[in-house]
């Protein structure tokens, strides 16, 4: 029977087909969480566990992916060049029998698990050699089961999950039995082999086990780069005829990459050394078939299932009227995807809103992380400025007049002061305020007025008044102009960095004298920060809801604060902050 490692490649975009799975997934939670809000009566037990496992089953939905093969083939290069980062330990010396686990994180961390404990290790990634290769942990001596790394890589936050097994056929029997007992776990196998010794016999003996295991296999022919285009080709022959010969595999597709180039390519940014490397290819390969054959397999059944189980509920006839239209209403989403499930991704992507300029993924994993530079610096500058007010009205008996001259300061101004001030501070200070005001309202009473309630309106002190807004005011567009220099200065695309700013801000500076191409790139940066933001928050809500808290990483379980923070500005520019809290 004709058997072939890899189905025919069809054309795709491969970061748009990964958005939009990642979308669909997004909406099919929400969906679901939807209803299990709705069901919080204890008639409704049985529907609500049903609904946190479906829950479950997309918050562990994950692509996991082994990469096999003898040692010194280039596995964890591979790895890097797939991740685009030189993060993964790489070298001739043999891996120890440790399963080293890659998933998403940001920032990165790595956590060692032992052999027979539940406790484990955090360490620093320059660490992960003296655990997980046969130099830093010979005969794994310490006992390792696995390393989980976890790296802010795009291809690892939309599901990819990679396990990086034992070198096969080396010295030590230890590796080829743990990667051998992987295999069942894995959705997808990638067989390393390369151009300078191409699968040997012992080789091809492991992948007809592989097989056994493993219905999807890439198989990749690495280090393209060591050999002329003549011989690879004849390399490529060679390795067809041998997988037909001995394991009767006719037309297989093969993938002839150089990781070593690819992970230089994307790290200078290369895209023509990009393409001769041979990794687009087999990235594209590897994206088909997540967001191809799995989303059939797993997305479709949830949305089945969810929408039998919505439908069970209506059935019972125990909820309201408007709580079984909003059944319905989630049962009409779900069929809508699931409608959208039968069609492949690509189809779809082309309604995606694309960006006017491109936007670095690495940037982002950076900003999301990073409260906005103005915010911290002018509120830094606020609490200095209101702690020496406090003092100036204290003591000084002009600074007490002028400042009840003017009113006070606005309500929020007014409010953070008290916060730094004491009891005794403000009531030196603030009775010639409210003498002031006292006035004031006699005068008004005296009047025949219309309108008292405009005339009452001017005796709250508006932001142009306030001698705290003012202060902000000239710090803010000082900051602003340093950061618009900053960026007018950069003349190179790749040296021009991006500020990150919460939206007031992003107003303020956008009334600067930018540069069109320049006010466009900082526009769809923004744009794409709020929707990492957002992806975020759904995440980390879905994983919330699903019991699977721990499974969320730390930009997600901070998005909550960082997106508030970037929709309105820093919390202590908006609200009377605690003392206590700033100390």
């Amino acid at each position: 029977m004709e058997y072939k490692l890899d189905e025919p490649l069809r054309t795709s975009e491969p970061a748009e087909s990964l958005k939009q799975y990642d979308r669909l997934k997004a909406e099919i939670a929400s969906a679901v969480q939807g209803a299990f809000y709705l069901l919080n009566t204890e008639k409704a037990h049985d529907e609500k566990r049903a609904c946190q496992g479906l829950l479950a089953r997309l918050a562990d939905d994950r692509f996991v992916l082994a990469v096999v093969g003898q040692f010194n083939r280039g596995k964890s290069s591979l790895m890097n060049a797939v991740l685009g980062m030189d993060r993964l330990p790489v070298g001739i010396v043999p891996l120890t029998s440790a399963i080293t686990r890659v998933s998403y994180g940001n920032p990165e961390r790595v956590r060692i698990e032992y052999e027979g404990s539940r406790l484990g290790t955090d360490i620093s990634l320059s660490r992960l050699p003296d655990y997980v290769t046969e130099t830093g942990n010979p005969g794994n001596a310490k006992k390792v089961a696995a390393a989980e790394v976890q790296l802010p890589a795009d291809v690892l936050r939309y599901g990819f999950f990679f396990v990086d097994t034992p070198g096969i056929g080396s010295a030590i029997t230890a590796n080829t039995i743990t990667t051998e007992r992987f295999l069942p776990e894995a959705d997808a196998v990638i067989f390393v082999t390369s151009f300078e010794s191409p699968l040997t016999r012992e080789e091809l003996q492991f992948l007809d086990k592989v097989r056994e295991h493993v219905r999807k296999i890439f198989l990749v022919v690495n280090k393209s780069d060591l050999v002329p285009r003549t011989e690879g080709d004849r390399v490529l022959k060679f390795i067809r005829g041998v997988l037909q010969t001995e394991l009767g595999v006719f037309e297989p597709r093969l993938f002839a990459v150089s990781a070593r180039r690819g992970l230089q390519a994307k790290m200078e940014r290369s895209e023509h050394d990009l393409a001769e490397s041979g990794l687009p290819r087999l990235e594209e390969s590897l994206v088909e078939f997540l967001t191809g054959e799995k989303i059939a397999e797993s997305l479709a059944r949830i949305c089945d299932r969810a929408i039998a189980l919505f439908s069970e509920v209506q059935g019972k006839g125990n909820i309201a009227e408007e709580q079984a239209q909003k059944f319905q209403d989630s049962i009409f989403q779900l069929a809508r995807i699931r409608e959208q499930l039968t069609h492949p991704l690509r189809e779809h992507t082309a309604t995606l809103p694309g960006r006017a300029t491109p936007v670095r993924h690495e940037a982002l994993m950076e900003a999301v992380r990073k409260p906005c530079p103005v915010c911290v610096q002018v509120a830094d500058a606020m609490m200095k400025f209101l702690a020496g007010f406090q003092y100036r009205v204290l003591v000084d008996q002009p600074e007490r007049e002028a400042n009840a001259r003017r009113g006070g300061l606005c309500p929020l101004h007014t409010w953070q002061y008290s916060e730094i001030a004491s009891p005794q501070g403000v009531s030196t200070a603030y009775p010639p305020v409210l003498t002031a005001i006292s006035r004031r309202l006699e005068a008004l009473a005296a009047l025949d007025s219309t309108d008292p309630a405009s005339r009452t309106r001017s005796l709250i002190v508006q932001p142009d008044v306030c001698r705290v807004c003012q202060e902000q005011a000239k710090v803010q567009d000082q900051v602003l102009n340093g950061l618009l220099v900053a960026l007018s200065d950069a003349e190179d695309e790749s040296q021009r960095k991006m500020p990150v700013l919460c939206l007031p801000h992003l107003r303020a500076f956008l009334r600067k004298p930018l540069d069109p191409s320049r006010r466009a790139s900082l526009l769809a940066f923004e744009a794409a920060l709020f929707e990492r933001l957002a992806e975020n928050m759904e995440r980390y809500g879905l994983k919330h809801d699903a019991l699977r808290r721990g499974f969320a990483s730390e930009d997600e379980r901070i998005a909550y604060h960082r997106g508030l923070a970037y929709l309105v500005g820093d919390k202590r520019l908006n609200f009377p902050f605690r003392v206590e809290y700033l100390l």
